[in-house]
């Protein structure tokens, strides 16, 4: 048996594999949250700089996250830029319940059905996708590390909004 044939193949699987269940990356267009079975308000981007962040009621960086997204939606929103918090849990109850101890003024909507979910395929929670006017994803944030991500994200709206 030719075992490098067989190494060979199962390399082009596992890449093909694996960006199958890649998600949505930079360079790519952000899919319309309403078209896959999101529920809520949400504002129209066609043109703006958006950060869809999705977040979950068991999740501790997430309770840290949507604060600081919210001072950087304040600090944004007249220039064009817009904050959607897609919340990622089945339960819509234990969702409502997190997000009503935060004064969030930014839109808060629902995937409960995780089709949205599913198909942007956010690593971990949070997962922040920065999208620029074009409606492309300029950047994928994991996690939130306090004020270090908050700079981050600070500079790469910035940029966005240039």
């Amino acid at each position: 048996m030719n075992y490098q044939i067989l190494f060979k193949y199962f390399c082009i699987a596992w890449v093909t594999a694996a960006a199958a269940v890649a998600g949505v990356n930079p360079g790519d267009v952000f899919p319309d949250p309403s078209a896959h079975g999101v529920v809520g308000k949400l504002p129209a981007v066609k043109g703006k700089v958006v950060l869809y962040d999705f977040w979950a009621s068991w999740c501790a960086p997430c309770r840290a996250a949507l604060p600081g997204y919210e001072k950087l939606y304040q600090q944004f929103h007249a220039q064009g830029f817009e904050v959607i918090a897609i919340g990622t849990d089945t339960d819509a109850a234990a969702a409502k319940a997190f997000v009503g101890k935060l004064k969030l003024s930014f839109p808060v909507v629902a995937d409960t059905g995780q089709k949205h979910v599913e198909l942007v395929a956010p690593p971990t929670m949070p997962t922040a996708y920065l999208v620029g006017r074009d409606g492309k994803v300029v950047s994928v944030h994991t996690g939130f590390h306090g004020a270090k991500s908050l700079k981050k994200l600070e500079a790469a709206i910035t940029a966005a909004l240039k």
